[in-house]
């Protein structure tokens, strides 16, 4: 890790969380989500980001946080995946894009947190900061399934697509 890195901070209940801004592609406001019939438990619904099918995940389910509507601040973090493409997620509210010490970071145990989705704690003045890994918020099984929900949505939007025009 570099002296200094950037991160999108956002609230998420009553805590603080963050990505490595690298691997945000955009924060958009909450969007009117597509609702398939099928969605699984963590996918809060789809969002068309220009033609493009986007899985959005539910950060309150995924890591069995009491339910959440979606607020006057709620906003949508789509993400930049490898190979998987991307997903979105949703956060209360993002609250700023900082840049950490190299110093401030205390790792944490890949073993003490869900599929070592936490990578770090990262003090952000004086609040702690839980720094998200973007490719492993979510199981190599739900990515295969998060891969073909995609395909579906992408598939039903371009024939949407074709009776517009």
């Amino acid at each position: 890790m570099s002296e200094r890195f950037s991160l999108v901070v956002f609230r998420l209940h009553d805590r603080l969380a963050a990505f490595p801004a690298e691997a945000v592609e955009r924060v958009t406001p909450m969007a009117e989500l597509l609702l398939p019939p099928g969605l699984p438990a963590a996918l809060e619904g789809v969002l068309n980001l220009g033609g493009v099918a986007v899985p959005v995940i539910s950060l309150d389910r995924l890591f069995r946080l009491p339910p959440q509507k979606p607020g006057l601040y709620s906003m949508l973090v789509v993400l930049r995946l490898h190979a998987e493409g991307r997903i979105a997620v949703v956060v209360d509210r993002v609250t700023d894009i900082v840049q950490a010490q190299a110093a401030s970071v205390r790792p944490i145990d890949r073993e003490d947190t869900f599929n070592g989705c936490a990578e770090a704690i990262v003090d952000v003045g004086a609040q702690p900061v839980h720094l998200l890994s973007p490719a492993r918020i979510v199981l190599a099984k739900e990515r295969d399934t998060l891969a073909e929900f995609r395909e579906i949505a992408q598939h039903r939007l371009r024939e949407w697509q074709a009776v517009r025009a």
